[in-house]
């Protein structure tokens, strides 16, 4: 049964919430509102300390955006470009790696197994031992399990011996934090991510997204730390795409490898305009990835990201707000190379850096 909604943009909020509110009344609804409509008071815990982008040259985050004639090659070409896995992740860390399995639907919209394949080899090759793939879903793609098992994970997870964390099963502790103005200053997210010595290593995919976000990459990854009665606040208010920023405030990735083998232009979470740029986009600074990830989106005819520049979205111009990462074009460089030998692939990373270097418009 599909019970997705798709409802215009310029519909009023009550009533577009009044028909979300329909769609959950269906059986299939039925694990995503018993979180949704929890009552349950959750013990309170500590956000660990923000800090900046370790990837950096001369003070400047590194991107990394790179062609492979393979997703595998690509991914490490750009880990390669940032310095190599072990300049990223400490090797007496755990690792908790963070896909976008928004839905069971095909990649992009969610992380391909083999984008997870890569990650956790390359997590062992930096000398981490304990490695979990942990996720929930979009709200109207519950149980995980459910999920999980059509993505095959059980598979992957004999094949790799790596952990998988389900959040609708795990337990949720509320945070305060102080910078999410329009939260309230508290948000509900999961225990797992506030575990200490653990790099979080996010995997996005790269994708328009109709509505408030326009695009979705690794800031709005992050989003699914939190929990669903949280998340549904932010899907009927103007700020949508302020309080999804907020939410990174959770955490700081020590790694973010955004799977832009193919993208969306137009549409999404679900479905949308196909387009291969066949590129993967590396850092640890959300901010700039981004950015980079956007600016490829753009490049490849968007119209979502066309009328201004990608540093004046409302996505970006809070996690400057936020001090996530960078805090314009001159706080990043962008490293590129292509394994492949493709024509296409200059003129593009032209294209894709005036983009990236257009300043915010006021």
């Amino acid at each position: 049964m599909d019970i997705r909604v798709q409802v215009p943009l310029d519909t009023p909020v009550d009533v577009r919430a009044g028909s979300f509110r329909g769609v959950l009344d269906k059986q299939d609804a039925e694990p995503y509102r018993a979180l949704q409509e929890s009552t349950e008071e959750y013990p309170e815990a500590e956000v660990p300390p923000q800090r900046r982008p370790r990837l950096t040259e001369a003070g400047r985050s590194l991107v990394a955006v790179a062609r492979g004639r393979d997703r595998e090659e690509g991914i490490r070409l750009a880990v390669e470009l940032l310095g190599g896995i072990r300049r990223a992740m400490d090797p007496s860390q755990t690792v908790l790696i963070k896909p976008n399995f928004n839905s069971a639907d095909p990649f992009p919209a969610s992380s391909h197994p083999d984008h997870l394949q890569t990650l956790v080899e390359l997590a062992h090759e930096a000398g981490c031992g304990e490695v979990d793939i942990g996720e929930m879903g979009g709200l109207l793609s519950l149980p995980a399990s459910r999920n999980f098992e059509r993505w095959g994970m059980k598979e992957f997870q004999e094949r790799n011996g790596n952990g998988v964390v389900l959040f609708d099963e795990e337990p949720w502790v509320k945070v305060r934090v102080p910078k999410a103005h329009r939260w309230g200053g508290w948000i509900h997210c999961q225990e797992c991510l506030l575990r200490p010595g653990q790099h979080i290593v996010s995997a996005p995919t790269m994708k328009s997204h109709g509505g408030g976000p326009r695009f979705s990459l690794s800031l709005k990854n992050g989003y699914g730390f939190v929990h669903p009665r949280d998340r549904v606040r932010a899907h009927f208010v103007p700020q949508m795409a302020e309080m999804i920023m907020e939410t990174n405030l959770l955490y700081t990735p020590s790694l973010v490898v955004l799977d832009g083998t193919k993208c969306w232009i137009a549409g999404g979470p679900y479905t949308g305009e196909l387009r291969e740029p066949n590129l993967i986009v590396a850092g640890d600074d959300r901010i700039a990835v981004d950015v980079v990830g956007a600016s490829i989106i753009r490049a490849m005819g968007s119209e979502l990201l066309r009328d201004y520049p990608v540093w004046s979205h409302r996505q970006i111009r809070r996690a400057v707000e936020l001090s996530l990462g960078a805090g314009g074009p001159g706080e990043m460089e962008i490293r590129a190379e292509d394994a492949a030998g493709t024509s296409d692939f200059g003129p593009l990373m032209d294209q894709v850096r005036r983009f990236a270097e257009e300043e915010a418009s006021d």
